[in-house]
């Protein structure tokens, strides 16, 4: 978020593979990069690269004031209860 900003913004995402992912192991834990789940979230490398592109993810960030994204930072997911 920008702390400048007029209005700042934040926000939480609960992603929960489960609902998501109808064949997901519900007993396996599941960690990884933020990279590694969006190139599986958008069907490979190829369809990854088509929704950067497509969206102008990076053009959007430094808009919104974050100049750079770890992609390669660990991500999980849990049931929510």
């Amino acid at each position: 978020p920008n702390p400048n900003a007029e209005k700042p913004v934040a926000f939480s995402v609960l992603r929960v593979p489960f609902f998501l992912e109808p064949h997901y192991d519900e007993s396996k834990p599941s960690i990884e990069s933020n990279r590694e789940r969006l190139v599986k979230k958008w069907g490979g490398q190829d369809g990854w690269e088509r929704q950067k592109h497509h969206h102008n993810l990076k053009g959007r960030g430094k808009n919104a004031g974050i100049p750079h994204f770890n992609l390669d930072r660990l991500t999980s997911n849990t049931m929510a209860p």
